[in-house]
């Protein structure tokens, strides 16, 4: 139902009372989850994300998308969230849609329509833009700011450990991609669970990343490769200065001290763009790897250590969608300091081969 604003909570409050009427439903949510959907192609995602979200966690929506225009508006529909087959009533469900220079009315109408004293969880849906204060204006009064570093360029590493590290003490940050790397970090750390294992680590000398590379990225790595090798120079206390890369078609690598991190793009239409499809590291006569197999959800654990038996092992990883991963957001809304540490390392590392825009548009 399409509502001016100011009618917003009126209307909500009228569908809640039919409800009521009708099933007896009573209203309550935990928060607000506010989505801002960066392109309009990404906004029916984003609704059945967090519709399917909402099933398990109730709370009012605000989904708002913006398109271009000359003349400035903001319309409104509102709705109810409902459970699967008909169930009862789980949320408020409002989009935001502006049109033209009215999309810098967005963080005022948003925070004026959050739900007063409960957490609100701010979503960005899309690559973060280059010169922009919307994402800055927009978290001002979260809990919790969610973003998925797999959409972004490997620029965005630097801006997301920027943005961190401005959050301390306001707000946490989550990160999709993050999430996803879990599997992957929890294989990598497997190789280590024993004394043998461990004491190659201090011998480690290569490692490589293969990657799908996304459509049209020429980018040394994807940002899932470069968070991945983030989160591992950070725990091994790789150096982050002074880095110097090599490139050429497909590949990239890069020097911190004894260590060679090279990173390749293989071509895989199985996976998302920017997944790993394969970790190999390599101390003295020790290898170790782990290999994507022709079924995208099974990865080959092996590793080979003098004089230590280890069989090879098939691995299967639970594909977990996006609703899921943001249900696991909203689920632990604080500091993640792994995640913290992981970026600022990533973005050091990637910064002198991250593509820089030269020239700043002129404001909106």
């Amino acid at each position: 139902m399409s509502v001016p604003l100011d009618r917003v909570e009126r209307e909500l409050a009228k569908l809640w009372d039919e409800s009521a009427r009708a099933a007896g439903t009573s209203r309550a949510s935990l928060l607000t989850l506010v989505a801002l959907v960066s392109e309009p192609g990404l906004l029916e995602r984003a609704q059945a994300a967090v519709a399917e979200v909402v099933q398990t966690r109730p709370c009012r929506t605000i989904v708002a998308v913006w398109r271009p225009g000359d003349t400035p508006s903001l319309g409104a529909e509102v709705a109810l969230h409902r459970g699967h087959d008909g169930g009862p009533v789980c949320g408020d469900a409002i989009t935001l849609e502006a049109t033209g220079a009215a999309r810098e009315w967005l963080p005022g109408n948003a925070e004026r329509l959050a739900l007063p004293d409960l957490p609100v969880c701010v979503w960005w849906v899309g690559d973060l833009p280059d010169h922009d204060d919307l994402f800055d204006r927009m978290v001002v009064g979260a809990d919790l700011v969610v973003v998925n570093s797999g959409e972004m360029d490997l620029r965005d590493l630097t801006k997301l450990s920027s943005i961190a590290e401005r959050s301390r003490g306001r707000y946490a940050v989550a990160d999709l991609t993050w999430i996803r790397l879990r599997a992957v970090q929890d294989m990598v750390a497997r190789f280590f669970d024993d004394a043998e294992g461990r004491a190659c680590i201090s011998g480690l000398t290569r490692v490589t990343i293969e990657f799908r590379s996304p459509p049209g990225d020429e980018d040394a790595a994807s940002t899932q490769a470069g968070l991945l090798f983030g989160w591992m120079a950070s725990v091994l206390g790789l150096p982050d200065d002074g880095v110097s890369w090599k490139r050429g078609s497909g590949w990239a690598e890069a020097r911190l001290g004894r260590l060679t991190a090279r990173f390749e793009a293989k071509p895989r239409a199985d996976v998302r763009p920017g997944a790993i499809t394969r970790v190999a590291l390599e101390s003295g006569e020790a290898r170790f790897e782990i290999e994507r197999q022709d079924d995208p959800l099974v990865f080959r654990w092996s590793r080979q250590v003098p004089g230590v038996a280890s069989p090879p092992q098939a691995l299967r990883v639970h594909a977990t969608e996006e609703p899921a991963l943001l249900a696991r957001c909203l689920e632990r809304s604080k500091r993640d300091l792994l995640l913290e540490t992981s970026l600022r390392t990533a973005s050091r590392i990637v910064r002198s081969v991250a593509p820089r825009l030269s020239v700043v548009p002129p404001p909106r």
